[in-house]
């Protein structure tokens, strides 16, 4: 078990144990008095919270407050996937080759920190062309793929070839890089050197 897995799962139990404290301490403040009867059975008020009560329709803030209302879900579809893609990795569970082969982005280069964050990674994977300039740019080439399905083919099997060479998929050669630098840093701090890029 390498230090991730172990520090995963000591959040795990310290997440675990905490709910229980914070449990007992709601427990001790004893039994309220209710003023209304229960009605209905409780799995079924949870199924109901968590399911159809997250529709837009059965909210009435929704409406007065739409952009935030598809934040919240779109964080918590994130908080959800991130948590099955760690549960995955903790079991030593793969994603299938074919998931990756069909993932392919397509961005917008500009001030924005999501666009440059896919230009970077698009120019590092091998596929800059996907990287347009100008809104025009993008809804052109995003027609384009849409309308030819052989030119996104091409892009999939590109990306495919890529994983095998592509430094953005050797994690095992960043992680040796990133632990030269900090070495060579720590080396630059013990001989009183001032800093200096590498």
């Amino acid at each position: 078990m390498g230090i991730l897995h172990l520090l995963v799962l000591l959040a795990a139990v310290w997440a675990v144990a905490a709910l229980g404290f914070l449990r007992r301490k709601v427990k001790a403040y004893g039994k309220r008095t209710l003023f209304s009867k229960p009605a209905g059975d409780a799995r079924q008020g949870i199924r109901y919270a968590f399911i159809q009560g997250m529709a837009p329709w059965a909210k009435e803030s929704v409406m007065m407050n739409l952009p935030s209302y598809g934040a919240g879900m779109a964080f918590h579809a994130g908080v959800f996937t991130a948590f099955a893609l760690l549960l995955a990795a903790l079991l030593g569970l793969t994603l299938p080759g074919s998931v990756l082969v069909l993932a392919r982005v397509l961005t917008l280069a500009g001030a924005c920190f999501s666009g440059r964050v896919a230009g970077s990674l698009l120019h590092a994977v091998g596929l800059p062309e996907l990287v347009t300039e100008s809104e025009e740019d993008y809804r052109a080439l995003a027609l384009l793929l849409a309308r030819e399905p052989a030119l996104l083919g091409q892009y999939r099997q590109r990306l495919a070839d890529n994983r095998a060479t592509a430094p953005l998929f050797d994690t095992s050669g960043f992680t040796r890089d990133i632990e030269t630098a900090y070495e060579r840093m720590w080396q630059h701090w013990r001989n009183g050197e001032p800093a200096a890029s590498f």
